[in-house]
Parts: C-alpha cells; sequence; structure tokens
C-alpha cells in the first residue's frame, strides 16, 4: 500500500496546503475507469454509476453481470468523488498557522502533530489540508461554505477562543487539540499540562532537591490565556504550594538566546539551585550550555526534567528525563476523533486528556 499524494494548493495568500491524499491500493486494478467497467459489461455508463450509487431501477440480471466484471476487475471508484456526489468533499483540514511567516515553518514536535493527522485521514481514505494562516471570521466560515472541507482541526486553543464559539454556534464539525474553560458539548484531546509540571517537580523532590527552578511559557502566552501556558502556570503554583516550596521562575520566550539567558538569571538569583523544571520542549540545550558556564554539569551538579518528546529525549546529551509529549498521536487521535463524528460514528462528545508519562533518564539524580 502507498500513499498517493493528490496535490498542493499553494498561494501564500490562502496559507491553504492540500498535503495528500487518503492511501490507495496501488496495482493493475487502479487503471481501470467506470468506462472499462460499461464496456465489459456490454451496459451504459449511466447504468453502472446507478448500480454503484445503489439505485433500484436495473434489472436484476444486468446488475449481476456489472457487479461480476467489478470483483473481476477489481474496480474501485474514486472515494473523493463519491463524497462530492453525496454533498461531501472528503477533505478535513488541520488549522495550525505558521508561528513567523517566512521562516522555517514547524519544528519536529509541530511536524508530528501534522504526520500523525495526515495518517489518520490516510487510514480513513480523506484528503488532509494544512491551514498556515490566520484565519477571520469571514475566512474560517468559508472553508466550510466554499465546500473546501467537512470539518476541521482546530490547534493553539485559548480559554477563551472566539473560534471554538463560532464553530460551535455555527453547528460545524470540528475538534480541538487543546481545550478551553467552557467544553460544553465539544470534543477534544489534550495533553494535562498542570498534572505534567506537578508530576516533575514530584520527581525531583523525590530525589532530595529543593532548590528549583521554572522556566515557563512566555507570560505574554499566559495572560492571553493560551491553553498549555495557563496550565502549566496553575500546575506549577500548587507544586510550590504542595511541596512548601519558594517561587523561582522565569517565564522566557522560545529563541534560545532567551532560554540561556533566563537559566543565568535563575543561577544568579539562586546559586545553591540543584534542579531545574521547564515546559519548553526545546530548552535543554540552552540550560546544559548555561551551567556549563557556571562550572555546573547535568546531572551531577544540577538535575534537569524536560516537557518533550521521546525523540528529542533520546538524542539529547545527556538523555533527558522528560514528561512525554506525545505530538504524533495527539494528531492521530484527533483526525480519528474528528472523522466519527463525520462518519456519524460518535454519538457523544469525546473529551480526552492525556496523563504525564514521566521517562526517568540521565538527567536526574538524587541530591548528594
Amino acid at each position: 500500500m502507498c500513499v498517493s499524494i493528490a496535490g498542493i494548493v499553494t498561494g501564500n495568500d490562502t496559507g491553504f496546503f492540500l498535503l495528500g491524499m487518503a492511501a490507495e491500493l496501488m496495482s493493475e486494478s487502479t487503471t481501470y475507469t467506470i468506462a472499462d467497467v460499461a464496456r465489459a459489461a456490454g451496459v451504459s455508463v449511466s447504468t453502472v454509476s446507478r448500480i454503484l450509487n445503489g439505485k433500484q431501477d436495473v434489472a436484476q440480471a444486468t446488475r449481476e453481470r456489472v457487479q461480476q466484471v467489478i470483483a473481476e476487475l477489481g474496480y474501485s471508484p474514486h472515494a473523493q468523488a463519491q463524497g462530492l456526489r453525496a454533498g461531501r468533499t472528503r477533505n478535513i483540514a488541520l488549522l495550525f498557522p505558521l508561528k513567523y511567516p517566512g521562516t522555517l515553518p514547524y519544528n519536529s514536535l509541530e511536524t508530528d502533530f501534522i504526520i500523525g493527522a495526515a495518517a489518520a485521514a490516510a487510514d480513513r481514505n480523506y484528503f488532509f489540508s494544512l491551514v498556515t494562516t490566520q484565519v477571520t471570521k469571514d475566512s474560517l466560515i468559508g472553508l466550510y461554505r466554499s465546500a473546501q472541507i467537512d470539518g476541521l482541526v482546530l490547534m493553539h486553543i485559548h480559554t477563551q477562543d472566539w473560534r471554538v464559539d463560532l464553530l460551535r454556534h455555527k453547528n460545524y464539525p470540528f475538534v480541538m487539540i487543546g481545550h478551553c474553560a467552557d467544553n460544553t458539548g465539544l470534543n477534544f484531546i489534550d495533553l494535562d499540562f498542570e498534572a505534567v509540571v506537578q508530576t516533575a517537580f514530584d520527581h525531583v523532590i523525590e530525589l532530595g532537591h529543593q532548590r528549583i527552578g521554572f522556566l515557563a511559557l512566555p507570560a505574554e502566552m499566559r495572560l492571553r490565556g493560551f491553553g498549555p501556558a495557563v496550565r502549566a502556570w496553575e500546575g506549577y503554583e500548587k507544586a510550590l504550594k504542595h511541596h512548601r516550596l519558594s517561587p523561582l521562575y522565569r517565564e522566557v520566550g522560545y529563541e534560545a538566546s532567551d532560554i540561556f539567558a533566563a537559566t543565568l538569571e535563575l543561577l544568579d538569583e539562586q546559586p545553591g539551585l540543584t534542579a531545574i523544571v521547564t515546559t519548553h520542549e526545546f530548552a535543554a540545550l540552552s540550560i546544559i550550555q548555561a551551567l556549563k558556564l557556571r562550572g555546573r554539569s547535568v546531572p551531577d551538579d544540577c538535575s534537569l526534567v524536560a516537557l518533550m518528546t521521546e525523540r528529542i529525549a533520546a538524542l539529547s546529551m545527556p538523555p533527558t528525563t522528560h514528561l512525554d509529549f506525545p505530538s504524533h498521536t495527539m494528531g492521530y487521535r484527533a483526525v480519528e476523533m474528528l472523522l466519527r463524528k463525520l462518519e456519524g460514528e460518535l454519538k457523544e462528545p469525546e473529551q480526552i486528556l492525556l496523563p504525564p508519562q514521566l521517562v526517568i533518564r540521565d538527567s536526574t539524580m538524587p541530591l548528594r
């Protein structure tokens, strides 16, 4: 089985990319057309079409002859064409705007979301598109009204999110990777970011650490209501209260230089710091470099726990103790959820909050 690429819709104005079509069996049978079936059966193309669409106005003998030819040729009608005849596109989209248009599109963690989503669409014979620009109310509704998509997966969910409110009001099919403050009647999958931070702190405290620094997502994102930033911060506040810790943190941007500088600030503020927890998935190298500048190493002088994918953690030096960020799984299951909704298989709202999975590697050790 191969995955065929249906085409790419380009254009800087739309930011709408058709990434790939669902998997098709690539064999000799795919060369046959409905005209070939009609010719072999000695009937018209319209007769074959009526049989394929379940029409009952065809003689039984003719129906059986056509069905026999279809079986012998291994003919399979084009999935999207069938969908269009039924008033559907068999195309779904992931709304995942670029952070900085004109730069590298996505990092490896974000790409995992996209690949997982595309794989789920392929497994159920749907086209998959990626919307890379910020949307307006009109352009978002236009995706549905112009018959470009049957349904949508939303990313970058905020606690109060106008896109969610609009689609819910219009009763358009969508699911979220993330969740809002009010999720009544909504479908989503998300990582429990609050529990992620608490689990990270529990781990280093069990190892005897008490002077623990926290590198969080930017304060601006938290104040705007970006779900992961809000919930990770809530987890930090609960960890401080539960373990009676003094706050020691920086809310910092994604640039390596910012994380490097913030780590130095933590070390200067608390020279006795022995552990760092971060929700920045690519922060480990910058943190290790800052510690090295201060003559310290991981894990001998400072333990490190990060939120990241297994692949990134395994490639780090040293391999990083981490809370797994299952981005591929989340992308796959979000699309799977959407397609079950479109196919009428999902009768009630489905809300999945993935628990944290701690993977202990070489970047943490007991306090000495």
